[in-house]
């Protein structure tokens, strides 16, 4: 009676780990202030994973869509350059490299937007310490992509609730 109780207890535990451990090397996410007059922010919130080191990222600024790309903030271990949008060259880049490997951190980049609101997400690309793409992707326009804590309780709590339910129904039985 008691081994399928621990099996559910075992299965939700691996959910959770897999929830928890995206198998990407680093994650991109955006966050965009309001735009007003054409005028607005974006934060870059850069994360990496202990597996894969990534020596540096470039985010792309679609030359349609961005000008007058300029670095508000940024962390001192990123050496970092801005590449403007240009209708002749393409999209403008905000690119970080550092050769002993990225760090968690957060930058700030003011922009001009050209077109009508939604923002876009931004195209960005992974690369290592020859400068080989490691990784392409498009940053989400969240805050965070992994689930909270507090979300990850609900979700053990309520399979906890489910396995002792089953469990007193077979006893009953």
């Amino acid at each position: 009676m008691k081994q399928p109780f621990f099996n559910i207890i075992g299965l939700a535990f691996s959910l959770l780990f897999c929830i928890a451990s995206p198998a990407k090397a680093g994650l991109i996410t955006t966050e965009f202030s309001e735009v007003v007059n054409n005028q607005g922010t974006v934060d870059i919130y850069f994360s990496r994973d202990s597996g894969e080191t990534i020596q540096g990222f470039s985010l792309y600024f679609s030359e349609t869509v961005f000008a007058d790309l300029n670095i508000i903030s940024s962390p001192l271990d990123w050496d970092r350059i801005v590449l403007q949008p240009d209708a002749l060259l393409g999209a403008g880049l905000f690119d970080s490299f550092n050769p002993n490997g990225l760090s968690s951190g957060v930058a700030r980049i003011a922009f001009t937007y050209l077109s009508q609101l939604p923002l876009p997400a931004l195209n960005y690309d992974f690369y290592d310490a020859d400068f080989a793409v490691i990784e392409s992707g498009t940053a989400t326009n969240v805050i965070r992509s992994v689930p909270e804590s507090a979300s990850l309780m609900l979700l053990f709590m309520g399979l906890i609730a489910l396995g002792l339910r089953a469990r007193q129904q077979q006893e009953a039985v």
